[in-house]
């Protein structure tokens, strides 16, 4: 890079070029004083100068030249890998475009002067407009926007848009400019492939997932083998939905607890087919037979003969139960940090755990170690006759360690799983203790299927058992385990302290007694020994003492007045004082006597917060 050192122009230069405009050249060379400069220019080094006044560029011809050379290649690369270029102003506003098309054309109208979102598109309903107007005003690049739009014949074609944005050499924002693909063969090949081909045929036989395809009158014209064991599943249901069947018929037909869940399936389908949307999906929860969560996916095929739509099932039953289990867990946390009482927590806690599992009735047992029995102490049930009988039965139940579902909990310290309907019990470890006659008398006596129980533990102790019963209860699995352990260890923790929080009250009012057995009054004093509280009798002849030291009370007595100057010097030194005595003159000339006791208060942090102590009259003397 070169420059004038001539004040009204400065001259820059990096491509070799020749000077054609000898005007031009002259009045440059004319400026160019210097011997370096001067040759620099004749030998072709400067392609540009600089006015210093409005800083406006002139470039010398032959840069020009290579600049629209420039401009022309980048012109013909972008033709030769898209089929479009675009620019947009600040604005967001089309200012250039040529090659394909973007938005409908049918009405032949332009895009000059317009957004993207204010173009007509045939999916315009389902772009997510709010998301890539965000893109823009972050000033982000995009890539690969797809967009389906009608041409002027009516065909259905489907483009790719990508861009970036523009900044003036200020970097001021300019606007956008971008390119275009037409991929519709492309998109169109991957959602219409020839789904009765053999090849496809067997890759949709190879899913987990139940697929099936429906025509334009929602006739299932293909299924899957996962689908065709469903419809053999429930044939005898009276819900055919094997090939050749009408879905959106069955749907229509379907009554009681399946009849909201059939109505918004058959809408969705309906949707797809005509082609107000490409995809629904909705998630419902079935228990005809078995407790399960299923997701169902309508996708819209197009430009096939035959083929309309494709349905999926997919079984997420064990993801929902893990975000239950999650849940059961936060709920848990929740219910102990509100609760101020085992009598609080307890109930609400049974609760939760019972309605997240659609378990019927829950019961907590506590461990006394002493008498190695388990006392029923809290209990929660469905509204049901028979779980309120079994509850009624159950008040005041004591088990002994080691008999029945929860005695073995307590001794095993492991949750045990067990079903009364069968001669098999499960429990992580030592199965072969179970003891199943005793341990499947709850489940039995309710007439339900399962029993399962977990202990409460806190510091490597059993504080007691959580026992739970239900008509179905499944097999518990590592997450269910997981999870049980860790409500059992956060109710062991709140238990442990609640009962360290019952033993400090009962400590605290312990000492209360005795401090009113052995004294008439306790005070407290602030940092400048003035009484802050004052519980318990009076001293006579004082009226009030609050915001007063000792010695500032009327009526104060000592025999020797030295004893208020070593008094003050052991309280302002901060040390405890055993029975310091003294006496009030009452007006009618009597004395009452007194012995208080005190030490200091220090808060948290070390610094010193004032006295506390305790006071009482020990004697009543005659007039003097």
């Amino acid at each position: 890079m070169r420059s004038l050192k001539n004040p009204r122009l400065a001259l820059n230069g990096r491509l070799r070029a020749s000077v054609k405009n000898e005007g031009l050249a002259s009045t440059i060379l004319r400026l160019g004083k210097n011997a370096p400069e001067s040759l620099a220019i004749q030998s072709g080094e400067i392609d540009a100068i600089i006015d210093p006044h409005n800083g406006h560029v002139i470039l010398l011809p032959e840069a020009q030249a290579a600049l629209v050379e420039g401009k022309a290649r980048f012109r013909s690369l972008v033709e030769l890998s898209t089929d479009g270029y675009w620019e947009q102003d600040e604005q967001y506003r089309f200012v250039s475009h040529t090659g394909a098309a973007i938005g409908n054309t049918q009405a032949g109208t332009g895009i000059l002067g317009k957004t993207l979102w204010e173009l007509s598109f045939d999916d315009g309903q389902q772009i997510d407009w709010p998301t890539y107007r965000t893109q823009l005003a972050w000033r982000a690049i995009f890539r690969d926007l797809e967009l389906r739009c009608l041409d002027q014949h009516g065909e259905l074609r489907i483009i790719s848009i990508s861009g970036e944005p523009l900044f003036a050499v200020d970097g001021g924002f300019k606007g956008y400019r971008g390119i275009t693909r037409d991929v519709t063969d492309r998109v169109l090949l991957q959602s219409a492939a020839p789904v009765f081909e053999p090849f496809a045929s067997t890759i949709l036989d190879s899913l987990a997932a139940q697929v099936c395809v429906l025509d334009a009158d929602g006739t299932i014209v293909k299924a899957n083998v996962a689908w065709r064991a469903l419809a053999a599943a429930h044939r005898g249901d009276g819900a055919d939905v094997s090939e050749g069947s009408n879905y959106l018929s069955l749907c229509d037909q379907l009554v009681g607890n399946e009849h909201v869940d059939a109505i918004a399936m058959a809408a969705g389908v309906r949707r797809v087919i005509a082609g107000e949307r490409e995809l629904f999906r909705y998630e419902y929860f079935c228990g005809a037979r078995e407790p399960r969560y299923v997701v169902a996916s309508v996708t819209r095929l197009r430009n096939d003969e035959k083929a309309r739509a494709i349905v999926s099932y997919e079984d997420i039953t064990q993801i929902k139960q893990s975000e239950q289990l999650l849940r059961l867990e936060c709920v848990v946390a929740r219910c102990l940090a509100d609760a101020d009482s085992t009598t609080a927590a307890l109930p609400a806690l049974i609760q939760a755990v019972c309605k997240t599992l659609r378990w019927d009735c829950g019961q907590y047992f506590r461990s006394d170690s002493e008498s190695e029995l388990l006392h029923l102490e809290h209990s929660w049930g469905r509204s049901s006759a028979v779980v309120a009988r079994f509850l009624a039965r159950s008040k005041g139940a004591t088990i002994r360690f080691g008999a029945g579902v929860s005695g073995r909990v307590c001794v095993s310290g492991e949750p045990l799983w067990i079903q009364s309907s069968s001669t098999q019990a499960l429990i992580p470890t030592q199965a072969h203790e179970i003891d199943l006659n005793t341990g499947a008398n709850a489940s039995t006596e309710m007439h339900m299927d399962g029993t399962f129980a977990f202990p409460v533990v806190a510091e490597g102790r059993v504080l007691g058992v959580l026992t739970f019963a239900a008509e179905t209860i499944r097999e518990p699995d590592d997450r269910l385990l997981q999870t049980v352990r860790s409500i059992g260890s956060q109710l062991g923790q709140f238990l442990l302290r609640q009962q360290l929080i019952e033993s400090l009250r009962q400590s605290e009012s312990h000492l209360q007694r005795l401090i009113a057995l052995s004294s008439n009054w306790t005070w407290e004093q602030d940092s400048e020994f003035r009484f802050t509280k004052f519980v318990g009798t009076t001293m006579s002849g004082c009226g009030s003492v609050l915001g007063k030291t000792l010695w500032e009370l009327p009526s104060m007595v000592l025999d020797d007045e030295n004893e208020w100057i070593r008094h003050k010097s052991e309280v302002r030194a901060r040390w405890s004082y055993c029975d310091f005595e003294y006496a009030t003159q009452l007006p009618e000339g009597q004395r009452r006597c007194y012995r208080i006791s005190g030490e200091p208060l220090y808060d948290a942090g070390g610094a010193f917060i004032g006295f506390h102590g305790t006071g009482l009259e020990i004697r009543r003397t005659e007039s003097r």
